[in-house]
C-alpha cells in the first residue's frame, strides 16, 4: 500500500508523456479513450487510499539527517484526495466537448495529467519539503493550462499567475527554514511540531514566520492582497478553470495554509496573537471584497472568479480560528465549495462554447434553449448561497458557529459571512433572472444547444451536491474520525 502513493504521483505524469505518442495523438478519440482511463484508474487508486487500511509513512528522498521528502496518509490529506479524485475524472469527460472548441488538445491533455499527478503529491506530502517541493511543481504544471490560447490575454494571465506564485513560494520558503530549525522537520503532526519551552524572542520569530508563509501559501488561495491572479487566470479553457478554482491550484492553497497552521506550527503559540490577527483580517477584507467584486462584474466566468477569492477566504477564515471546530468547519467548506464551483464554471462554460456568450447582458432567455444547463446552475446557486438543506449551508453554519464563541473580530469575520451570503445571492440569482425572465420579454427560441457530455457532467455534479447536503451528518461524522 505505501507504493500505491507513488503510483498515484507517476501514473499520471507517465501517461502525460504517452499522449505524444503516435497511436494516441494521431487519432481524437483514441486519445480521449486514453486519457479518460488514465483519469480514472488514477482516482480508483487514491480512493483505495482513503477508504483503505491505513498505509505508513513512506520516505521518498533523505536530503541530509533531518531534511528528508516523505508520502503519507492523514485525514486532512483524505479530504483534499477526495475532492481531486471525484473531480479529475468529470473534468476529463466534460473537456472532451469543451476542448473541440478550444483545440491543442493533445498538448491540454498532457499537461492535464500532469497537474493531476503534482496535486496527488501535495494532498499526500507527510512535512512541509514535500509539500513546498510539489506546490512549486505544480504553479510549472498549470502555467501552460492558463495559457492554453497563447493569445496577449493568456500570456498576460499567465505572467501574473507566475510572478504571484513566485512570491508566494519566496515566503512560503521561510516557514520551511525555521521549521527546520526550531521543529527539526518533522513529519506533519496535529498541534504542530515546535517543541515546548522556547523562548519568548523565539516564538515571536515563529509567529513572524508563520504570518509570512500563510500569506505566502494564501497566494494560491487569493488571499488578499494577493487576489488579481485568479480573475485573470479566467482566460484559460473553462475544464482548466473549473479545476483551478475548485480543485487544484486554490484549493492546494487552503490546504497548504491548513498545513501550516495545524500540523507544522501548531496553533498553541499562535492563538491570540498577531499571527492569528493580522491574517484573519485579510481574510475578513477578501470575504466582504471578493463578493462585492463579483457583483459588479459584468463577465459570467470573472464573476465567479471573485466569488471564489471571497469563498476560498471563508476556508481560511475558519481555519485561522485554530480551534477543532474552526478546522473541521474550513475542511466542510473546501469539500462543499469545490463540488459547488465547478458545477457554476461548467455552466458558464457550456453556455460560451455552445452560445458564443460571456457576458451578463448576452443570455437573455437562453435558459429555454440550455435547460439543462441553467437548471444545474440554479441547483448549485442555491447551494453556493446556503439554502439548507444544501452543503453550503452546513458548512457556513459550522464556520459561523465555530466563529461564534470567539472576540471582536470573530464577530467582524461574522458579519462579513453574512454580507457576502446576501451578495451571492443577488450575483448568482441575476445570473438566473436574465436567463429565464430576459429584460426584452423574449424568450431565445431554437434546437437546443446542449451538448451531451457536458449536461451529463453537470447532472452528476447536482446528484453529488444535494447527496453532500442529504448526507451531511455522515460527512461531519467522517470528519470527525478522519481529523481526530
Amino acid at each position: 500500500m505505501q507504493y500505491l502513493m507513488i503510483f498515484t504521483i507517476l501514473f499520471p505524469m507517465l501517461a502525460a508523456g504517452c499522449v505524444f505518442t503516435k497511436n494516441i495523438k494521431k487519432s481524437l478519440p483514441a486519445l480521449h479513450k486514453f486519457v479518460f482511463a488514465a483519469t480514472v484508474i488514477n482516482s480508483i487508486a487514491l480512493l483505495v487510499l482513503v477508504f483503505g487500511p491505513q498505509v505508513e509513512m513512506l520516505r521518498l528522498f533523505q536530503f541530509s539527517e533531518s531534511l528528508q521528502a516523505v508520502l503519507a496518509v492523514d485525514g486532512l490529506s483524505r479530504v483534499f484526495i477526495l475532492i481531486i479524485s471525484i473531480l479529475w475524472p468529470i473534468t476529463t469527460l466534460y473537456a472532451f466537448d469543451y476542448m473541440e472548441h478550444e483545440g491543442e488538445e493533445v498538448r491540454f491533455f498532457c499537461f492535464f495529467l500532469l497537474s493531476y499527478g503534482v496535486s496527488a503529491g501535495i494532498a499526500l506530502a507527510g512535512n512541509l519539503v514535500t509539500l513546498y517541493m510539489f506546490f512549486e511543481l505544480l504553479t510549472m504544471a498549470t502555467l501552460p493550462l492558463v495559457m492554453h490560447k497563447m493569445d496577449d490575454k493568456a500570456r498576460f494571465a499567465g505572467k501574473r499567475y507566475l510572478i504571484y506564485s513566485m512570491v508566494g513560494a519566496s515566503l512560503g520558503f521561510i516557514a520551511i527554514v525555521f521549521i527546520q530549525v526550531y521543529g527539526n522537520g518533522g513529519n506533519f503532526t496535529l498541534g504542530g511540531v515546535l517543541p515546548a519551552g522556547l523562548s519568548a524572542e523565539v516564538v515571536q520569530m515563529l509567529r513572524v514566520a508563520f504570518t509570512l508563509a500563510f500569506f505566502g501559501f494564501g497566494v494560491k488561495a487569493a488571499l488578499f492582497p494577493m487576489s488579481l491572479w485568479l480573475p485573470s487566470a479566467s482566460v484559460a479553457p473553462t475544464p482548466v478553470t473549473a479545476l483551478l478554482h475548485a480543485a487544484a491550484v486554490v484549493k492546494a492553497g487552503a490546504f497548504a495554509c491548513i498545513r501550516v497552521t495545524y500540523y507544522s506550527f501548531g496553533t498553541e503559540i499562535l492563538r491570540g496573537s498577531f499571527a492569528q490577527y493580522i491574517p484573519m483580517v485579510a481574510a475578513i477584507i477578501t470575504i466582504a471584497g471578493g463578493s462585492l467584486l463579483a457583483l459588479r462584474s459584468n463577465h459570467l466566468k470573472r464573476r465567479l472568479a471573485w466569488s471564489t477569492v471571497s469563498n476560498l477566504s471563508y476556508i481560511l477564515f475558519a481555519a485561522l480560528l485554530m480551534t477543532d471546530l474552526g478546522l473541521k468547519a474550513a475542511c466542510m467548506h473546501m469539500l462543499a465549495h469545490a463540488f459547488i464551483k465547478i458545477t457554476l464554471f461548467f455552466g458558464v462554460g457550456s453556455v460560451l462554447v455552445s452560445a458564443g456568450k460571456e457576458y451578463l447582458d448576452e443570455i437573455g432567455g437562453l435558459a429555454y434553449r440550455m435547460p439543462v444547463t441553467f437548471a444545474c446552475f440554479v441547483i448549485a446557486s442555491t447551494a453556493l448561497m446556503g439554502v439548507p438543506p444544501m452543503p453550503g449551508f452546513f458548512s457556513k453554519w459550522a464556520i459561523g458557529s465555530a466563529a461564534a464563541g470567539g472576540g471582536a473580530l470573530e464577530i467582524i469575520g461574522i458579519g462579513a459571512l453574512m454580507v457576502s451570503a446576501f451578495l451571492t445571492a443577488i450575483y448568482l440569482m441575476s445570473i438566473v433572472s436574465a436567463a429565464y425572465f430576459p429584460a426584452d420579454g423574449k424568450k431565445q427560441v431554437g434546437p437546443s444547444l446542449e451538448k451531451p457530455r457536458m449536461a451529463f457532467t453537470q447532472v452528476t455534479l447536482c446528484v453529488l451536491i444535494v447527496a453532500m447536503g442529504v448526507f451531511n451528518q455522515v460527512i461531519q461524522s467522517g470528519l470527525d474520525h478522519w481529523l481526530f
